[in-house]
């Protein structure tokens, strides 16, 4: 408990130290633009909890992965249950996430990037496709429909680092292999990006090896001053192998072990995906504005896994367009804007049993539909030093699933239309000064079922399986100064019909609702810039801060005979506490350290089991040679301290197999040169 409240202290201390000079000058720190609910506002001006990431912060760390980058973030933790097995959780919203990324939005480029059925394979980006993070944290209904975890845009065009030509390379721990090249030309009216990314791993754990190429290409041309188009092709070709979890006394014993089948069977992911789009936006005058998207995806998946062997075809178009008025009448300014979103799936999932890691014959066959609306409007008006902020949208679901093939029973229809969800969201933010903003909302939010949640993968349908619906009550207060950047909220969500999981005695994930829950929070994140000298050996020593605290809690949660009300959710830490130092020497060295701590976790929902609080240690050091051409090198070490921890937990898990272990001590190099 000592060191819970001395993070705490730290925290409080180091954001009330604020001087007069940091609200009287301008910000040497940078304040970003960002999407969030207002296009084109900067960070500190949104009356909404957003955390970013900047290229510059994520190539502080690790290129084979973005798990410790996209953890210093407030609110954000990406987990990772095998390499490239990823799973958000954004203020606890991954308790309905054995795998994959559910209740969370996710768009890039501005591309609708989740599947109409909920989920994110996030796995198909590279670190080269996600060099800018936005996450606004929360319901985000009024704007951009379901997911009460939140929203991420993840951007990397166009390219801050603008270079022609640009060759990383990259090896490390565990047979970590990393090469990419990429560059962005200019010509005329166009701006084109290109990528390639192979990247291969063996794996901390047995039977967990990866295989990853990535191509993109993205271009932009100005068509003139007020229209321009944006075209975006990705080619993933994505294989790694699934260990599966493991005991508390396997986890101990040896946490590089796989469970005993996965082997065997095989159980891994093969999976090739395109994804393309394109986005157009215009300007009519000064007042009016709009941008349209639409993108498609197809993907060829294959799944063995030591009870089946999944094989899926996945077709899926997207569209959001969106209209965005501004006016300014007798000293009052309007911002108008309304749109819709729209996404359609076809896709064909056939599973089949599985002989030593080989299809055997069909158990059933499914041609799958889901057809995804969404319709939204919101206002800001200003005043002076006040915004008002009004939301709403109409959120429209339908599933069908045709078992063609069913060796088991007859083959049947199922048609699942969800109630038309209206999601409102009502802000109110006071600007006290150019530094300081308080703002509190009240938002509505939902999450409905995923299809992997409604079709589980032993071929069940859950045909009771309802939405989750909360509301959420938030104050928070930014300061953005001179050498200091503070962003703190508090929120209470009251959640219904949670949806929480299990594993039958097969080791089948199974859904249920369980009731409501009560989800008190706070998240503090600072950064500050504390020295900086244009001559001398050390020339910038800067920080960034974040804190969580999480009282989660479950509220009439009856499961069986066992009633766990007041129970502690499952799979949320009370405590994460995040601290980097990047120290810039001498021009040309950069030195990044940081530290993590995570507080003990519950891993069932009667809390008698948890997962051990655990600290982390990173190193990143990058030095460029004193040369006209720009060649960097640069090595890291993640998990000093070989800490032996879980990333990526397995909840109310069969068998008591809770633990996925995370990669021990680990070290890597790499050069990248730029023309």
């Amino acid at each position: 408990m000592r060191i819970h409240l001395l993070l705490i202290v730290v925290f409080l201390s180091s954001s009330i130290s604020v001087s007069s000079q940091d609200i009287q000058n301008d910000s040497i720190l940078e304040v970003v633009t960002v999407t969030g609910f207002s296009k084109g506002e900067k960070i500190n001006r949104q009356s909404a909890p957003i955390a970013y990431l900047s290229p510059k912060e994520l190539d502080r760390f690790s290129p084979h992965d973005p798990v410790m980058a996209w953890n210093t973030l407030p609110g954000v933790n990406l987990e990772q249950r095998a390499v490239s097995s990823y799973r958000v959780s954004i203020r606890g919203s991954s308790i309905r996430s054995p795998f994959g990324v559910r209740d969370v939005k996710v768009y890039w480029n501005g591309l609708p990037f989740t599947e109409a059925n909920g989920s994110t394979a996030l796995n198909l980006l590279g670190n080269t496709q996600m060099q800018e993070l936005e996450v606004v944290k929360g319901p985000a209904g009024s704007l951009f429909g379901a997911g009460l975890g939140g929203v991420m845009q993840i951007s990397n065009f166009p390219s801050e680092q603008g270079s022609p030509l640009q060759v990383q390379l990259s090896a490390g721990s565990f047979g970590q292999l990393n090469a990419g090249t990429k560059g962005q030309i200019e010509s005329g009216k166009w701006t084109t990006f290109y990528a390639v990314d192979q990247q291969q791993n063996e794996g901390y754990r047995d039977h967990n090896a990866l295989s990853r190429q990535n191509y993109q290409l993205s271009s932009r041309f100005q068509i003139n001053e007020n229209h321009q188009l944006d075209f975006h092709v990705l080619y993933n070709d994505l294989f790694y192998e699934i260990p599966g979890g493991l005991t508390a006394e396997q986890f101990e014993e040896d946490p590089t072990q796989a469970r005993a089948g996965s082997e065997p069977q095989n159980s891994s992911i093969d999976q090739k995906t395109v994804f393309y789009g394109v986005g157009y936006t215009s300007f009519f005058g000064e007042n009016l504005s709009q941008t349209s998207h639409v993108a498609g995806t197809y993907t060829w998946f294959q799944n063995p896994f030591i009870l089946d062997y999944k094989e899926d075809h996945n077709r899926e178009v997207a569209l959001r367009h969106q209209w965005t008025y501004d006016m300014n009448l007798q000293n009052v300014d309007w911002q108008w804007d309304a749109g819709l979103e729209w996404q359609y799936a076809d896709n064909s999932a056939n599973n089949y049993g599985n002989v030593n890691g080989q299809k055997d014959t069909i158990r059933f066959a499914d041609d799958l539909n889901i057809d995804r609306k969404l319709f939204f409007v919101q206002t800001q008006i200003g005043y002076e030093n006040w915004q008002l902020t009004l939301g709403l949208s109409s959120n429209l679901l339908e599933y069908k699933v045709n078992r063609k093939v069913n060796a088991f029973a007859e083959p049947f229809e199922f048609n699942r239309n969800f109630d038309n969800e209206v999601i409102p969201r009502v802000a109110l933010k006071y600007q006290w000064s150019p530094a300081n903003m308080t703002f509190a909302s009240l938002s509505e939010g939902f999450s409905s079922p995923t299809l992997d949640e409604i079709r589980t993968n032993e071929g069940s349908i859950n045909r009771n399986l309802q939405a989750e619906k909360g509301r959420t009550y938030e104050l928070g207060h930014k300061y953005y100064g001179r050498r200091v950047q503070l962003d703190a909220t508090f929120f209470y969500s009251a959640l219904r019909e949670t949806i929480t999981t299990y594993t039958n005695e097969d080791g089948v994930v199974l859904f249920q609702n369980a009731g409501a829950t009560n989800q008190f929070g706070t998240e503090w994140g600072l950064n500050v810039k504390w020295y900086e000298k244009e001559q001398g050996f050390i020339g910038q020593i800067n920080s960034r801060s974040s804190y969580n605290f999480y009282e989660f809690t479950f509220d009439d949660y009856q499961k069986r005979e066992e009633d766990y009300s007041g129970n502690l959710l499952t799979g949320v830490p009370q405590h994460t506490f995040n601290q980097t130092l990047n120290f810039v020497m001498s021009e040309r060295l950069n030195l990044n350290l940081h530290y993590r701590y995570v507080s003990a976790t519950p891993l069932t929902d009667d809390n008698e089991i948890l997962a051990d609080p655990y600290h982390l240690l990173n190193a990143n050091i990058d030095y460029q040679l004193p040369i006209k051409q720009k060649i960097n090198f640069f090595a890291g070490t993640e998990n000093i301290f070989d800490t032996t921890y879980s990333l990526g937990n397995d909840l109310n898990a069969f068998g008591e197999r809770f633990y996925q272990p995370a990669p021990g001590r680990n070290f890597y190099v790499g050069v990248k040169w730029k023309l």
